[in-house]
Protein backbone atom coordinates (compact mmCIF):
# COMPACT_ATOMS: atom_id res chain seq x y z
CA UNK A 1 0.00 0.00 0.00
CA UNK A 2 1.46 3.42 -0.97
CA UNK A 3 2.70 5.56 1.88
CA UNK A 4 0.08 8.05 3.02
CA UNK A 5 -2.81 6.14 1.42
CA UNK A 6 -5.86 5.59 3.63
CA UNK A 7 -6.21 2.07 5.01
CA UNK A 8 -9.61 0.59 4.18
CA UNK A 9 -11.27 -1.87 6.55
CA UNK A 10 -14.39 -3.90 5.97
CA UNK A 11 -17.18 -3.70 8.50
CA UNK A 12 -16.46 -7.29 9.49
CA UNK A 13 -12.84 -6.42 10.14
CA UNK A 14 -13.81 -3.39 12.20
CA UNK A 15 -16.24 -5.44 14.28
CA UNK A 16 -13.58 -8.10 14.91
CA UNK A 17 -10.93 -5.53 15.90
CA UNK A 18 -13.34 -3.73 18.22
CA UNK A 19 -14.41 -6.96 19.95
CA UNK A 20 -10.76 -7.98 20.49
CA UNK A 21 -9.27 -4.55 21.23
CA UNK A 22 -8.19 -5.64 24.72
CA UNK A 23 -5.46 -7.80 23.15
CA UNK A 24 -1.92 -6.48 22.79
CA UNK A 25 -1.59 -4.74 19.44
CA UNK A 26 0.92 -7.22 18.06
CA UNK A 27 -1.26 -10.19 18.95
CA UNK A 28 -4.37 -8.42 17.61
CA UNK A 29 -2.61 -7.70 14.30
CA UNK A 30 -1.63 -11.37 13.92
CA UNK A 31 -5.18 -12.53 14.59
CA UNK A 32 -6.72 -10.03 12.15
CA UNK A 33 -4.30 -10.96 9.36
CA UNK A 34 -4.80 -14.71 9.97
CA UNK A 35 -8.58 -14.39 10.00
CA UNK A 36 -8.96 -12.11 6.96
CA UNK A 37 -5.81 -12.88 4.97
CA UNK A 38 -4.78 -9.21 5.20
CA UNK A 39 -1.36 -7.59 5.61
CA UNK A 40 -2.07 -4.90 8.19
CA UNK A 41 0.91 -3.69 10.22
CA UNK A 42 0.95 -3.29 13.99
CA UNK A 43 1.14 0.50 13.55
CA UNK A 44 -1.96 0.51 11.32
CA UNK A 45 -4.01 -1.48 13.83
CA UNK A 46 -2.66 0.63 16.67
CA UNK A 47 -3.59 3.88 14.86
CA UNK A 48 -7.09 2.57 14.13
CA UNK A 49 -7.69 1.65 17.77
CA UNK A 50 -6.36 5.04 18.91
CA UNK A 51 -8.65 6.93 16.50
CA UNK A 52 -11.69 4.87 17.49
CA UNK A 53 -10.70 5.00 21.20
CA UNK A 54 -10.78 1.24 21.43
CA UNK A 55 -8.49 0.93 24.44
CA UNK A 56 -6.96 -2.23 25.84
CA UNK A 57 -8.34 -1.44 29.29
CA UNK A 58 -4.85 -1.44 30.78
CA UNK A 59 -3.74 1.71 32.63
CA UNK A 60 -0.09 0.82 33.22
CA UNK A 61 -0.70 0.82 36.99
CA UNK A 62 -0.93 -2.10 39.40
CA UNK A 63 -4.54 -2.80 40.24
CA UNK A 64 -5.48 -3.11 43.89
CA UNK A 65 -4.64 -6.57 45.19
CA UNK A 66 -2.21 -7.34 42.34
CA UNK A 67 1.16 -8.72 43.41
CA UNK A 68 4.12 -7.05 41.61
CA UNK A 69 6.59 -9.35 39.85
CA UNK A 70 9.51 -8.15 42.00
CA UNK A 71 7.89 -8.73 45.41
CA UNK A 72 10.48 -10.11 47.82
CA UNK A 73 13.49 -8.69 45.99
CA UNK A 74 15.53 -5.75 47.21
CA UNK A 75 15.23 -2.79 44.89
CA UNK A 76 14.02 -2.98 41.33
CA UNK A 77 15.85 -6.19 40.45
CA UNK A 78 17.53 -9.10 42.17
CA UNK A 79 21.13 -8.59 43.33
CA UNK A 80 23.82 -9.32 40.76
CA UNK A 81 27.55 -8.91 40.43
CA UNK A 82 27.18 -5.21 39.64
CA UNK A 83 25.29 -4.27 42.82
CA UNK A 84 27.04 -2.49 45.68
CA UNK A 85 26.93 -4.30 48.99
CA UNK A 86 26.48 -2.54 52.32
CA UNK A 87 29.79 -1.15 53.57
CA UNK A 88 31.51 -1.65 50.22
CA UNK A 89 33.84 1.22 49.23
CA UNK A 90 33.44 2.59 45.71
CA UNK A 91 36.40 2.31 43.35
CA UNK A 92 36.57 6.10 42.88
CA UNK A 93 36.43 7.10 46.57
CA UNK A 94 39.04 9.74 47.35
CA UNK A 95 40.94 9.84 50.67
CA UNK A 96 41.02 12.86 52.98
CA UNK A 97 43.79 15.15 51.75
CA UNK A 98 43.01 14.47 48.08
CA UNK A 99 43.36 17.61 45.93
CA UNK A 100 41.66 18.63 42.69
CA UNK A 101 41.34 21.81 40.65
CA UNK A 102 37.80 23.23 40.47
CA UNK A 103 36.65 23.27 36.85
CA UNK A 104 34.58 26.43 37.42
CA UNK A 105 37.07 28.88 38.90
CA UNK A 106 40.49 27.18 38.91
CA UNK A 107 41.00 27.09 42.70
CA UNK A 108 42.58 24.02 44.32
CA UNK A 109 40.14 22.10 46.52
CA UNK A 110 41.24 19.72 49.29
CA UNK A 111 39.08 16.94 50.70
CA UNK A 112 38.91 17.61 54.45
CA UNK A 113 36.13 15.31 55.68
CA UNK A 114 33.63 12.63 54.72
CA UNK A 115 31.45 12.42 52.79
CA UNK A 116 33.17 14.49 50.09
CA UNK A 117 33.67 17.74 52.02
CA UNK A 118 36.10 19.98 50.12
CA UNK A 119 37.68 23.30 51.22
CA UNK A 120 39.80 25.86 49.38
CA UNK A 121 43.48 24.99 49.73
CA UNK A 122 44.74 28.59 49.86
CA UNK A 123 42.41 29.36 52.79
CA UNK A 124 43.58 26.22 54.62
CA UNK A 125 47.24 27.22 54.10
CA UNK A 126 46.53 30.75 55.38
CA UNK A 127 44.59 29.50 58.41
CA UNK A 128 47.32 27.00 59.29
CA UNK A 129 49.86 29.85 59.41
CA UNK A 130 47.75 32.74 60.71
CA UNK A 131 44.53 31.39 62.24
CA UNK A 132 40.98 31.66 60.96
CA UNK A 133 40.18 34.08 58.15
CA UNK A 134 38.20 36.96 59.71
CA UNK A 135 34.64 37.66 58.65
CA UNK A 136 34.35 39.86 55.53
CA UNK A 137 37.92 39.00 54.49
CA UNK A 138 39.31 36.95 51.62
CA UNK A 139 42.71 35.47 50.82
CA UNK A 140 44.12 36.86 47.55
CA UNK A 141 47.00 35.61 45.36
CA UNK A 142 49.90 38.01 44.92
CA UNK A 143 50.91 36.58 41.52
CA UNK A 144 47.35 35.85 40.26
CA UNK A 145 48.12 32.10 40.08
CA UNK A 146 45.25 30.33 41.85
CA UNK A 147 47.21 27.09 42.01
CA UNK A 148 50.19 28.69 43.82
CA UNK A 149 49.14 28.24 47.44
CA UNK A 150 52.48 29.00 49.10
CA UNK A 151 52.02 31.22 52.17
CA UNK A 152 54.46 33.75 50.60
CA UNK A 153 52.02 34.16 47.70
CA UNK A 154 48.94 34.85 49.84
CA UNK A 155 47.62 38.17 51.13
CA UNK A 156 44.66 38.88 53.41
CA UNK A 157 42.25 41.44 51.97
CA UNK A 158 38.92 42.81 53.17
CA UNK A 159 35.98 42.50 50.80
CA UNK A 160 35.87 46.32 50.61
CA UNK A 161 39.51 46.36 49.51
CA UNK A 162 38.76 43.77 46.84
CA UNK A 163 35.97 46.03 45.57
CA UNK A 164 38.53 48.86 45.14
CA UNK A 165 40.89 46.39 43.45
CA UNK A 166 38.20 45.26 41.01
CA UNK A 167 37.14 48.84 40.25
CA UNK A 168 40.55 50.41 39.72
CA UNK A 169 43.39 47.90 39.44
CA UNK A 170 42.15 44.52 38.20
CA UNK A 171 42.59 45.36 34.50
CA UNK A 172 46.03 46.89 35.11
CA UNK A 173 47.35 43.95 37.13
CA UNK A 174 49.82 41.41 35.75
CA UNK A 175 51.42 38.48 37.58
CA UNK A 176 54.43 40.72 38.25
CA UNK A 177 52.49 43.84 39.35
CA UNK A 178 49.47 42.27 41.05
CA UNK A 179 50.90 42.51 44.58
CA UNK A 180 51.43 46.26 44.10
CA UNK A 181 47.88 46.58 42.76
CA UNK A 182 46.52 44.81 45.85
CA UNK A 183 48.48 47.15 48.12
CA UNK A 184 47.23 50.19 46.21
CA UNK A 185 43.68 48.90 46.62
CA UNK A 186 44.29 48.78 50.39
CA UNK A 187 45.52 52.40 50.33
CA UNK A 188 42.59 53.53 48.21
CA UNK A 189 40.17 51.89 50.63
CA UNK A 190 41.84 53.63 53.62
CA UNK A 191 41.56 56.95 51.75
CA UNK A 192 37.88 56.27 51.08
CA UNK A 193 37.25 55.44 54.78
CA UNK A 194 39.02 58.63 55.92
CA UNK A 195 37.03 60.68 53.42
CA UNK A 196 33.79 59.24 54.80
CA UNK A 197 34.85 60.07 58.37
CA UNK A 198 35.59 63.70 57.45
CA UNK A 199 32.16 64.08 55.90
Amino acid sequence: MPKGAAVKYTQEQLDFIKSNCSLERKELTIQVNNRFGSTFTVDQIKSLCTRKKWNTGRTGCFEKGTKPWNTGTKGVCKPNSGNFKKGQITWNKKPIGYERICSKDGYILVKTAEPNIFDLKHRLVWEQANGAVPVDHVVAFKNQDRTDCRIENLMLMTKAEMVRYSQSFHKLATPQSNESCLLMAKLKNIKHQLYKEVL
